[in-house]
């Protein structure tokens, strides 16, 4: 008798990450996607540093030191987002030149090689409407909702800046 398909989408493979990391301690992407092999689902280093990176996944200490791969819940993650909202209000004065409305997205100004922190800043800040941002040296793209959306952020960063 076969077995059953395993979809490899990438929310079934996503929650077969978080699964694997809620019941075993996971200490490296390699042991990681050995556990997803026998699972049924093969994934390339890339691909699975991506997936991390997206379910938000740090790395702990447990009791025996060891550092293991975790999920954070909601308080952590809202925890950590105040955090970085403090940062970006600190950020934003010194690094933020310039801002501007294309439609649905803005487009920041910074000095050379600021770009990247201040990017990082607004996506761990995890504004509502902020899809994402991408950053080269001293200009950011970040992508909103919707127009008026981007307009509301834009005011938002010029306040704080």
């Amino acid at each position: 008798m076969a077995s059953a398909p395993v979809p490899t989408s990438r929310t079934a493979r996503q929650a077969l990450i978080v699964s694997i990391l809620a019941d075993k301690s996971v200490g490296s992407q390699g042991e990681l996607r050995g556990l997803l092999r026998e699972g049924g689902i093969s994934v390339t280093q890339a691909t699975l540093s991506r997936d991390l990176d997206e379910l938000k996944a740090i790395k702990v200490r447990n009791r025996s030191g060891r550092q293991i791969y975790r999920i954070p819940d909601e308080a952590e993650l809202y925890k950590a987002a105040q955090g970085a909202r403090a940062q970006l209000e600190r950020w934003c004065p010194e690094v933020l030149v310039s801002a501007q409305c294309a439609g649905s997205q803005l487009v920041l100004r910074t000095p050379p090689g600021a770009a990247n922190i201040l990017a990082v800043g607004i996506d761990r800040a995890m504004i509502d409407g902020v899809l994402g941002c991408l950053a080269g040296d001293d200009t950011i793209l970040v992508i909103t909702s919707s127009p008026e959306r981007a307009e509301e952020i834009r005011a938002e960063l010029l306040s704080l800046a």
